[in-house]
């Protein structure tokens, strides 16, 4: 009677593993290199997103060195980042503050500001939310 009872567990788990392999065999495809032209179609890179998630985004996906407040800024701005303040600059820097001293998640070295890994952790985890990724749907995809 065990001897069955664990013969059909064995069965069992060896079905669920070959439906795995299965499942992975596909989501392979689903990080297939999207065409540069849909991506550049897709609107601006930063449009609709918090100024957290952006400066996130561009230090951890775009900046290959430290960058200084007035370039993230600029960098933000020119993929569609809007804002009704009155000094843009500043609204940057003091989000910037707030993740450097109280989140962790950019560090500022000389030269500029760069993601830590605490901010690295950060950034997938937004990845993932339903939030990004209904409003970036290219963008959740792209390694």
């Amino acid at each position: 009677m065990r001897r069955s009872r664990c013969h059909s567990e064995l069965i069992d788990l060896e079905q669920t593993i070959s439906g795995i392999r299965k499942l992975l065999a596909k989501d392979a495809s689903l990080f297939a290199q999207i065409p540069q032209s849909a991506i550049q179609s897709a609107g601006p890179k930063y449009a609709g997103m918090s100024v957290r998630w952006a400066v996130l985004k561009y230090l951890a996906e775009e900046s290959k060195a430290p960058a200084s407040t007035a370039v993230i800024a600029n960098a933000l701005r020119a993929g569609g980042q809007t804002t009704t303040g009155r000094d843009f600059v500043s609204n940057v820097s003091a989000v910037i503050s707030g993740m450097v001293n109280k989140r962790e998640e950019v560090e500022a070295i000389e030269g500029g500001y760069q993601i830590t890994m605490t901010g690295r952790d950060a950034w997938a985890a937004i990845k993932m939310t339903p939030q990004y990724r209904s409003r970036h749907p290219l963008s959740s995809n792209v390694q």
